[in-house]
Protein backbone atom coordinates (compact mmCIF):
# COMPACT_ATOMS: atom_id res chain seq x y z
CA UNK A 1 0.00 0.00 0.00
CA UNK A 2 1.26 3.46 -0.87
CA UNK A 3 2.22 6.07 1.72
CA UNK A 4 -0.26 8.47 0.13
CA UNK A 5 -3.08 6.00 0.65
CA UNK A 6 -2.22 5.58 4.31
CA UNK A 7 -2.16 9.35 4.77
CA UNK A 8 -5.63 9.64 3.26
CA UNK A 9 -6.94 6.89 5.49
CA UNK A 10 -5.54 8.32 8.68
CA UNK A 11 -7.14 11.64 7.79
CA UNK A 12 -10.48 9.85 7.56
CA UNK A 13 -10.39 8.85 11.23
CA UNK A 14 -13.50 9.90 13.17
CA UNK A 15 -13.08 11.65 16.48
CA UNK A 16 -15.62 10.73 19.11
CA UNK A 17 -17.92 13.64 20.08
CA UNK A 18 -15.92 16.38 21.77
CA UNK A 19 -17.22 17.80 25.04
CA UNK A 20 -14.91 20.79 25.29
CA UNK A 21 -14.00 21.88 28.78
CA UNK A 22 -13.80 25.64 29.30
CA UNK A 23 -10.62 27.62 29.24
CA UNK A 24 -9.56 31.02 30.52
CA UNK A 25 -6.34 32.97 30.14
CA UNK A 26 -4.34 32.51 33.33
CA UNK A 27 -1.86 35.24 32.50
CA UNK A 28 -4.28 37.80 31.06
CA UNK A 29 -2.69 37.40 27.64
CA UNK A 30 0.92 37.57 28.85
CA UNK A 31 3.25 35.83 26.40
CA UNK A 32 5.89 33.28 27.21
CA UNK A 33 8.54 34.09 24.61
CA UNK A 34 11.67 32.14 23.79
CA UNK A 35 14.93 33.52 22.35
CA UNK A 36 14.85 34.18 18.63
CA UNK A 37 11.15 33.44 18.22
CA UNK A 38 9.22 35.26 15.54
CA UNK A 39 6.02 34.96 17.58
CA UNK A 40 5.46 34.01 21.22
CA UNK A 41 2.89 31.69 22.73
CA UNK A 42 0.58 32.16 25.67
CA UNK A 43 0.17 29.95 28.70
CA UNK A 44 -3.41 29.20 29.75
CA UNK A 45 -5.03 27.24 32.54
CA UNK A 46 -8.17 25.19 31.99
CA UNK A 47 -11.11 26.82 33.79
CA UNK A 48 -14.89 26.89 33.41
CA UNK A 49 -16.03 29.70 31.11
CA UNK A 50 -14.62 29.29 27.60
CA UNK A 51 -14.44 26.55 24.99
CA UNK A 52 -11.45 25.37 23.02
CA UNK A 53 -13.09 26.62 19.84
CA UNK A 54 -13.83 29.96 21.46
CA UNK A 55 -10.24 30.30 22.60
CA UNK A 56 -8.99 29.61 19.09
CA UNK A 57 -11.32 32.32 17.77
CA UNK A 58 -10.30 34.79 20.47
CA UNK A 59 -6.61 34.55 19.66
CA UNK A 60 -7.04 34.01 15.93
CA UNK A 61 -5.31 30.62 16.10
CA UNK A 62 -6.35 27.64 13.93
CA UNK A 63 -7.87 24.89 16.02
CA UNK A 64 -5.35 22.45 14.54
CA UNK A 65 -2.47 24.56 15.92
CA UNK A 66 -3.95 24.38 19.43
CA UNK A 67 -4.46 20.64 19.22
CA UNK A 68 -0.98 19.95 17.83
CA UNK A 69 0.87 22.30 20.21
CA UNK A 70 -0.69 20.58 23.22
CA UNK A 71 -0.74 17.04 21.78
CA UNK A 72 -4.46 16.86 22.42
CA UNK A 73 -5.57 13.50 21.10
CA UNK A 74 -8.96 14.11 22.74
CA UNK A 75 -9.68 17.72 23.78
CA UNK A 76 -12.57 16.52 25.96
CA UNK A 77 -9.98 15.03 28.34
CA UNK A 78 -8.76 18.48 29.45
CA UNK A 79 -8.93 18.96 33.22
CA UNK A 80 -9.37 22.19 35.21
CA UNK A 81 -5.97 23.60 36.14
CA UNK A 82 -4.20 21.89 33.26
CA UNK A 83 -1.78 24.16 31.37
CA UNK A 84 -2.49 24.84 27.73
CA UNK A 85 -0.22 26.48 25.15
CA UNK A 86 -1.83 28.90 22.69
CA UNK A 87 0.62 29.44 19.83
CA UNK A 88 0.76 32.33 17.41
CA UNK A 89 1.87 31.93 13.82
CA UNK A 90 2.52 28.22 13.92
CA UNK A 91 2.68 25.06 16.01
CA UNK A 92 4.74 24.74 19.19
CA UNK A 93 6.46 21.35 19.00
CA UNK A 94 8.05 19.66 22.02
CA UNK A 95 11.14 17.81 20.81
CA UNK A 96 11.33 14.09 21.59
CA UNK A 97 14.52 12.07 22.05
CA UNK A 98 16.13 11.34 18.69
CA UNK A 99 14.17 13.95 16.74
CA UNK A 100 16.19 16.14 14.40
CA UNK A 101 15.33 19.35 12.59
CA UNK A 102 15.12 17.34 9.39
CA UNK A 103 12.52 15.07 11.01
CA UNK A 104 10.45 18.10 11.98
CA UNK A 105 10.83 19.64 8.54
CA UNK A 106 9.50 16.46 6.90
CA UNK A 107 6.70 16.08 9.43
CA UNK A 108 5.37 19.63 9.13
CA UNK A 109 6.37 20.51 5.57
CA UNK A 110 8.58 23.42 6.67
CA UNK A 111 12.20 24.02 5.63
CA UNK A 112 14.93 23.34 8.20
CA UNK A 113 16.29 26.87 7.81
CA UNK A 114 12.83 28.31 8.47
CA UNK A 115 12.63 26.43 11.76
CA UNK A 116 16.14 27.55 12.70
CA UNK A 117 15.37 31.19 11.93
CA UNK A 118 12.10 31.13 13.87
CA UNK A 119 13.81 29.82 16.98
CA UNK A 120 17.23 31.46 16.76
CA UNK A 121 19.13 28.17 16.77
CA UNK A 122 22.01 26.83 14.69
CA UNK A 123 22.42 23.25 15.94
CA UNK A 124 20.09 20.36 16.67
CA UNK A 125 17.41 20.81 19.36
CA UNK A 126 17.52 19.09 22.74
CA UNK A 127 14.85 16.63 23.94
CA UNK A 128 12.11 18.51 25.76
CA UNK A 129 12.88 21.80 24.00
CA UNK A 130 9.92 23.69 22.56
CA UNK A 131 10.25 24.94 19.00
CA UNK A 132 7.95 27.12 16.95
CA UNK A 133 7.10 25.55 13.58
CA UNK A 134 5.98 28.56 11.53
CA UNK A 135 2.87 28.10 9.38
CA UNK A 136 3.17 24.32 8.87
CA UNK A 137 1.84 22.80 5.67
CA UNK A 138 0.87 19.61 7.49
CA UNK A 139 -0.32 19.25 11.10
CA UNK A 140 -0.49 15.46 11.52
CA UNK A 141 -1.97 14.99 14.98
CA UNK A 142 -4.71 17.55 14.41
CA UNK A 143 -5.79 16.81 10.86
CA UNK A 144 -8.67 14.53 11.76
CA UNK A 145 -10.14 17.13 14.12
CA UNK A 146 -10.52 19.72 11.37
CA UNK A 147 -11.78 17.35 8.68
CA UNK A 148 -14.92 16.42 10.60
CA UNK A 149 -16.99 13.31 9.74
CA UNK A 150 -14.96 10.47 8.22
CA UNK A 151 -15.22 9.13 4.74
CA UNK A 152 -14.24 5.66 5.86
CA UNK A 153 -16.49 5.50 8.95
CA UNK A 154 -14.01 4.83 11.76
CA UNK A 155 -14.00 5.76 15.43
CA UNK A 156 -11.00 6.11 17.72
CA UNK A 157 -10.00 2.77 19.31
CA UNK A 158 -9.26 4.46 22.65
CA UNK A 159 -8.46 7.77 24.30
CA UNK A 160 -4.77 8.43 24.76
CA UNK A 161 -1.95 10.92 24.37
CA UNK A 162 -0.71 11.28 20.80
CA UNK A 163 3.03 10.49 20.78
CA UNK A 164 3.95 9.69 17.18
CA UNK A 165 2.27 10.43 13.86
CA UNK A 166 2.22 8.86 10.44
CA UNK A 167 5.22 9.63 8.27
CA UNK A 168 9.01 10.06 8.36
CA UNK A 169 10.74 9.99 11.75
CA UNK A 170 13.87 8.83 13.55
CA UNK A 171 13.35 5.23 14.67
CA UNK A 172 12.90 5.25 18.49
CA UNK A 173 14.84 1.99 18.96
CA UNK A 174 17.35 1.68 16.13
CA UNK A 175 17.86 5.36 15.29
CA UNK A 176 18.24 6.46 11.70
CA UNK A 177 15.51 7.22 9.21
CA UNK A 178 12.21 5.41 9.48
CA UNK A 179 8.70 5.67 8.01
CA UNK A 180 5.99 5.23 10.63
CA UNK A 181 2.99 3.46 9.09
CA UNK A 182 0.46 4.41 11.75
CA UNK A 183 -0.07 6.55 14.83
CA UNK A 184 0.95 5.89 18.45
CA UNK A 185 -1.30 6.67 21.42
CA UNK A 186 0.25 6.47 24.89
CA UNK A 187 -2.00 4.85 27.50
CA UNK A 188 -1.46 2.75 30.65
CA UNK A 189 -1.08 -1.00 30.22
CA UNK A 190 -4.50 -2.64 30.38
CA UNK A 191 -6.52 0.13 28.71
CA UNK A 192 -9.43 -1.26 26.71
CA UNK A 193 -8.89 -1.20 22.94
CA UNK A 194 -12.05 -1.05 20.82
CA UNK A 195 -12.81 -1.92 17.21
CA UNK A 196 -12.73 1.19 15.03
CA UNK A 197 -15.42 -0.23 12.72
CA UNK A 198 -17.39 -3.46 12.22
CA UNK A 199 -15.62 -6.36 10.56
CA UNK A 200 -14.06 -9.80 10.78
CA UNK A 201 -11.00 -10.52 12.90
CA UNK A 202 -8.41 -12.03 10.56
CA UNK A 203 -5.44 -12.02 12.96
CA UNK A 204 -5.29 -12.21 16.75
CA UNK A 205 -1.92 -13.12 18.21
CA UNK A 206 1.80 -12.48 18.11
CA UNK A 207 3.28 -10.93 14.96
CA UNK A 208 6.95 -9.93 15.06
CA UNK A 209 7.68 -6.32 15.95
CA UNK A 210 3.95 -5.63 16.35
CA UNK A 211 3.88 -7.89 19.41
CA UNK A 212 0.35 -8.99 20.24
CA UNK A 213 -1.69 -7.78 17.27
CA UNK A 214 -5.32 -7.75 16.19
CA UNK A 215 -6.21 -7.15 12.52
CA UNK A 216 -9.81 -6.50 11.50
CA UNK A 217 -10.96 -6.79 7.88
CA UNK A 218 -13.84 -4.36 7.40
CA UNK A 219 -14.85 -6.06 4.14
CA UNK A 220 -14.88 -2.83 2.15
CA UNK A 221 -11.22 -2.73 1.19
CA UNK A 222 -10.18 -1.35 4.58
CA UNK A 223 -8.46 -3.09 7.48
CA UNK A 224 -7.26 -1.85 10.87
CA UNK A 225 -4.24 -2.90 12.95
CA UNK A 226 -4.03 -2.72 16.77
CA UNK A 227 -0.50 -3.49 17.98
CA UNK A 228 1.64 -3.92 21.13
CA UNK A 229 -1.32 -5.32 23.11
CA UNK A 230 -1.02 -7.02 26.50
CA UNK A 231 -4.11 -9.17 25.95
CA UNK A 232 -6.18 -10.25 22.96
CA UNK A 233 -9.90 -10.74 23.55
CA UNK A 234 -11.07 -11.85 20.11
CA UNK A 235 -10.32 -14.77 17.80
CA UNK A 236 -9.78 -15.12 14.04
CA UNK A 237 -13.09 -15.52 12.25
CA UNK A 238 -15.00 -13.56 14.89
CA UNK A 239 -17.15 -10.63 13.76
CA UNK A 240 -17.01 -7.44 15.85
CA UNK A 241 -19.02 -4.22 15.99
CA UNK A 242 -18.07 -0.56 16.41
CA UNK A 243 -16.58 -0.01 19.86
CA UNK A 244 -16.40 -3.68 20.84
CA UNK A 245 -13.45 -4.44 23.13
CA UNK A 246 -10.90 -6.47 21.16
CA UNK A 247 -7.97 -6.40 23.59
CA UNK A 248 -6.01 -4.49 26.20
CA UNK A 249 -3.16 -2.08 25.50
CA UNK A 250 0.37 -3.07 26.41
CA UNK A 251 4.06 -2.89 25.59
CA UNK A 252 4.65 -6.09 23.62
CA UNK A 253 6.89 -6.48 20.59
CA UNK A 254 9.33 -3.76 19.54
CA UNK A 255 8.10 -0.96 21.77
CA UNK A 256 9.65 1.74 23.95
CA UNK A 257 6.73 2.11 26.36
CA UNK A 258 3.05 1.31 26.91
CA UNK A 259 0.98 2.51 23.95
CA UNK A 260 -1.30 1.48 21.12
CA UNK A 261 0.05 1.49 17.57
CA UNK A 262 -2.96 1.95 15.27
CA UNK A 263 -3.11 1.67 11.48
CA UNK A 264 -5.83 2.00 8.87
CA UNK A 265 -4.97 0.27 5.61
CA UNK A 266 -6.58 0.23 2.19
CA UNK A 267 -6.24 -2.95 0.11
CA UNK A 268 -3.49 -4.31 2.27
Amino acid sequence: MSKEALVALLLGLLLVPLLFLPLVDRNQGGPLAFPGAVTPWHSLSVQPGDTLNGLADRYGVPLSYLVASNELFDPSSLLPGEELIVPSGGVVHTVRPGQSLEDLALTYGVAVETIRAANGITGEPLPGERLLIPHPVWVPQAAALELGPPRAGFIWPLRGRFTSGFGPRTHPVYGGGDFHTGIDLAVPVGTQVRAAAPGEVIWAGWRGNYGLLVIIDHQNGYSTYYAHLSQVRVSPGQFVEWGQVIGLSGNSGLSTGPHLHFEIRRWG
